[in-house]
């Protein structure tokens, strides 16, 4: 059934120049009939009764009929603003799930259609002095033809505002998209580029006809390494601008060390000022033949996958629940994390800057039909912005090492092949300074790894088909295939649940004792570690690093014990953060 309801908010004041957080204790409602947007409920009064949520928030975490809820949800607040001559007010979304409509005064203000990824409406000419009236309809309902598609069942499909919501204002000229890239040059310090977009709003004619802009580099200690000054033209709307420089006597980032700098950047145009900021951190990752390097060292990739849930939060983790995990990871030996299966919140990006963790970015293409993969509607609706959009948000944080433009699609199948070799060369037009790959689960029948940077393979050899040791094999393959290219196991596991024990171990089904999960991890990192094979591997990316909820594949099997009902079991931890036994496996074999 596809439902639908609404949220209310009243927040504080805003104040020119500044930024509110607009989150708190909502109002919401239920449009079980799909009514809101025929019942002009942006604008009306007509509905149902209200009850409460918190936002930022998953607005269903319960199985209804044991079916999971998909449809509609409105939002509405209201709030003050009193925005000074020539200011901009804007609304900033971190992320809406899956599609969202924005409303302010009843006016539509635009619509975003990606779950992960944050957006920016400047509703400048909608809103009036006092209060003013937002409404929000947020849709999780998935398309057949659109990215993430109908296929994409492997985790709850959480909908609602998941990430924060803000009101901002700033100058009629401004910045957005501040990055730094960093490379190391001949003598011995680093290149810095410097890059941003900057906005010109003000009317034609009226406006300045340049910016000057005056970058900032400083150390952790606030003493400045490095400075810069330049001028832009400003045509109407965005224009981006690069500068940058030669940098000396400034420590790299790496996961033993994560040294961080911060960049400000000051936009100076027609009598205003704007200032932005972004973490920097001088690291290069870079392939040559079969070893990934940063640095100029070789590293190996020892990691886990993520997913952005925990109990009764849905996707809305606590800045200190993702610093408890990533602490986690990092005592377990990790010096990586693999972002499952989507762009997470900002904080997990900035924690895994601070924390020294690279980290592995990919867009919602999960097991996507090739006949989605392959249309080029998709493509320019669904694909093409949606990686545009995490590039350009996530790229200024130093821990990105790896974009990805997919897992587990049919990529021993033309379509996705093209798809592939779109979609990396896209990436690559975007930001050049980071790999590219997806995650397949064809390895030796893959036709898309010729694209990638780098092969990462996905397997579940003793557990979903073949037997523990089968695994092996199947290594030696994918590099006779590729010999140039370094590999990485992007997924391997089973599941298990705390307590449960077997003394008569065997080698493949689906056992879900402890004992088994410890036997089949610590075989397949043996294999992975495998002296013989140092040569081209280059990562351990185990799955998962907490059980999580999904209820759309799992309660399916006749093998999943009903005891875990629409969960996934494949936690080096509980879902409520309880180490199993393969947690200490998992941390000998990485070295800790």
């Amino acid at each position: 059934m596809i439902q639908k309801f609404w949220l209310l908010i009243f927040c504080a004041t805003t104040l020119p120049g500044r930024t509110v957080d607009l989150g708190g204790v909502w109002d919401f409602r239920y449009d079980v009939d799909a009514r809101g947007e025929a019942g002009a409920w942006y604008s009306s009064e007509a509905g149902p009764a209200w009850t409460k949520i918190q936002v930022p928030g998953s607005f269903d975490q319960a199985l209804r009929n044991n079916v999971l809820y998909q449809g509609k949800a409105w939002y509405r607040t209201s709030f003050e603003v009193a925005p000074a001559l020539g200011e901009r007010v804007l609304l900033r979304f971190d992320g809406v799930a899956i599609r969202g409509k924005v409303w302010v005064n009843g006016t539509p203000a635009g619509e975003h259609l990606f779950p992960y990824t944050g957006f920016t409406l400047d509703v400048t000419a909608l809103v009036r002095t006092g209060s003013n009236r937002l409404v929000v309809e947020a849709d999780n309902q998935l398309l057949k033809d659109a990215i993430p598609d109908t296929s994409c069942t492997g985790w709850w499909n959480y909908g609602g505002i998941n990430r924060g919501v803000w009101l901002e204002t700033v100058p009629e000229v401004w910045a957005t998209n501040l990055a730094a890239t960093t490379k190391r040059n001949a003598a011995g310090g680093w290149d810095l580029g410097v890059g941003a977009t900057v906005r010109n709003a003000a009317a034609a004619g009226r406006g300045p006809g340049t910016a000057m802009l005056s970058a900032v580099l400083t150390d952790a200690g606030g003493r400045a390494v490095w400075t810069g000054e330049w001028t832009e033209a400003l045509a109407p709307g965005a224009t981006n601008t690069t500068g940058g420089g030669a940098v000396r006597n400034v420590e790299a980032w790496s996961p033993e060390r994560p040294a961080l700098y911060r960049l400000k950047l000051t936009v100076r145009a027609g009598g205003a000022t704007f200032e932005t900021t972004a973490p920097v951190g001088f690291r290069q990752i870079e392939v040559k033949g079969t070893k990934i390097l940063l640095n100029g060292e070789p590293v190996f990739f020892k990691g886990v996958s993520y997913h952005e849930m925990y109990p009764g939060a849905g996707m809305t983790l606590s800045r200190e629940q993702v610093r408890r995990d990533l602490l986690d990871m990092k005592a377990m030996g990790a010096n990586f994390v693999r972002l499952a299966h989507y762009s997470h919140d900002r904080q997990v990006y900035e924690l895994a800057d601070e924390l020294g963790l690279m980290v592995w970015s990919e867009i919602p293409a999960w097991q996507t039909r090739a006949e989605t993969l392959g249309s080029d509607a998709v493509w320019n609706t669904y694909g093409a912005p949606q990686l545009r959009e995490m590039i350009e948000q996530r790229r200024m944080h130093p821990s990105v090492v790896v974009w990805s433009v997919g897992n587990e699609f049919p990529s021993d199948r033309e379509p996705v092949a093209k798809y592939v070799a779109r979609a990396t060369a896209w990436v690559r037009e975007l930001d050049e300074t980071r790999l590219v790959t997806f995650a397949s689960d064809r390895r030796e029948k893959d036709i898309a790894f010729d694209a990638v940077d780098f092969i990462a393979i996905n397997e579940y050899f003793g557990w979903y088909y073949g037997a523990i040791g089968d695994f092996a094999g199947i290594l030696d393959k994918v590099h006779e295939k590729w010999p140039g290219k370094p590999i990485v196991v992007s997924e391997f596991g089973s599941e298990s649940i705390v307590g449960w024990k077997n003394a008569a171990l065997k080698d493949s089904g689906m056992d879900y004792s402890e004992d088994y999960h410890m036997k089949l991890v610590g075989t397949h990192l043996g294999y992975i570690f495998d002296p013989a094979r140092s040569g081209y591997m280059s990562g351990a990316l185990l799955w998962v690093y907490a059980d999580f909820p999904n209820p759309s594949a799992f309660q399916r099997s006749p093998a999943h014990p009903p005891v875990a009902a629409y969960m996934n079991l494949k936690g080096l931890v509980t879902d409520d953060r309880r180490h199993k036994r393969v947690w200490a496996v998992v941390q000998r074999a990485f070295g800790k």
